[in-house]
């Protein structure tokens, strides 16, 4: 029989860094989270990172006691949270928890000279400039512009809400 040994306080704070402190579900919104296996640890005794994720503990029991969430959709949260840590800033993965949490919201304001905090979205084509800004300021920069998914946005927010694959 195999002894359960306590997952270290590094790994734990790993996959709580990956997931910003949150339920790796996207459109979640509780707070407060816990570690959870994605192959339970009496199958595989695997307390690696690449093996854990950070659920709040309605979502935790979903997957683990009433089995809603099954574990190709666990594993595909674990690899989508990867690609977004790795690919988005903390400003751009906001922008897009906003468009999945709002599913009629296809468009969103922001600062003048803003461009900067969404950059990897407009190079991925995932978000563009709609023309729609305020009246100019100083010089030629308006207080806000408006930005909106682009159907590559739109489709890539509904996966994300699906908790389908991003790669």
């Amino acid at each position: 029989m195999n002894v359960r040994t306590k997952i270290s306080e590094d790994t734990k704070r790993k996959v709580l860094i990956e997931a910003g402190h949150r339920c790796a579900i996207q459109t979640c919104e509780y707070a407060r989270v816990e570690i959870a296996h994605i192959i339970p640890w009496a199958e595989s005794h695997d307390d690696s990172f690449e093996n854990l994720i950070a659920l709040c503990p309605n979502c935790h029991d979903l997957y683990d006691k009433d089995k809603k969430i099954d574990r190709k959709a666990m594993l595909i949260y674990k690899q989508n949270l990867g690609l977004l840590g790795s690919r988005y800033g903390e400003f751009e993965r906001r922008v897009l928890h906003l468009f999945c949490e709002n599913q009629m919201v296809n468009a969103i304001p922001l600062p003048g000279l803003s461009e900067i905090q969404v950059y990897y979205l407009i190079k991925d084509g995932l978000l563009a400039k709609n023309g729609k800004n305020s009246r100019v300021l100083s010089g030629e920069i308006p207080t806000w512009e408006e930005y909106q998914l682009t159907e590559a946005g739109k489709t890539f927010v509904e996966d994300l809400r699906q908790a389908r694959s991003l790669e």
